[in-house]
């Protein structure tokens, strides 16, 4: 079950994440983005997100964007395309990537970039603008959660090695920041 008002709260920190964890551009990791976070509500994970973010920043805008396009674009050990390591490129994942789309569409987002629906920015991005407030079709968004939770925990998986990346470190903070609006119930007999 979501929570929808820990959705509601968390929504600003899911706009930070999805630009940090997005291809960074010479405005990504300025001191003013960094002076954003201090409003992250997430206690625990604050400094792992500060950590991070300061060693990414530490390096040159150019060395940012090499570092980045080493771990996810030139690699296919490592992707930010959520259902690819569940489905690689099999006609499911295409499925997936429909319903993601058609969900999108359906509580108010249209896509303007090329990405597909599974990139983990824009289902950030779709979890932190999308309009689901009173909606009867809420527990539809379960879909992103469900792959962004697959696919970020295969991708750390994969990542076993090199969990010291400032990178997977944003990840770790990604899946722990989600967890907080996932309620299980347990239905006594």
């Amino acid at each position: 079950m979501i929570n929808f008002k820990q959705l509601t709260t968390i929504r600003p920190a899911l706009v930070t994440l999805s630009q940090l964890v997005d291809y960074p551009d010479e405005e990504t990791f300025t001191a003013s983005n960094r002076a954003a976070l201090m409003s992250y509500p997430i206690n625990a994970q604050k400094a792992k997100l500060l950590a991070a973010f300061d060693a990414i920043a530490a390096q040159t805008p150019l060395e940012q964007q090499a570092h980045y396009a080493g771990l996810f674009e030139m690699n296919k050990r490592y992707t930010l395309y959520m259902s690819y390591y569940k489905m690689t490129d099999s006609r499911e994942r295409g499925t997936i990537l429909a319903k993601l789309k058609m969900m999108y569409e359906m509580f108010g987002l249209t896509t303007v970039n090329s990405e597909l629906a599974d990139f983990l920015p824009l289902l950030l991005e779709f979890l932190a603008y999308g309009h689901f407030e009173g909606d009867a079709r809420q527990q539809d968004i379960k879909l992103a959660f469900q792959v962004i939770e697959d696919g970020t925990y295969t991708l750390l998986q994969n990542a076993a090695a090199d969990l010291d990346d400032p990178y997977f470190q944003l990840l770790q903070v990604v899946r722990a920041t989600l967890r907080t609006c996932v309620e299980t119930g347990v239905v006594a007999s």
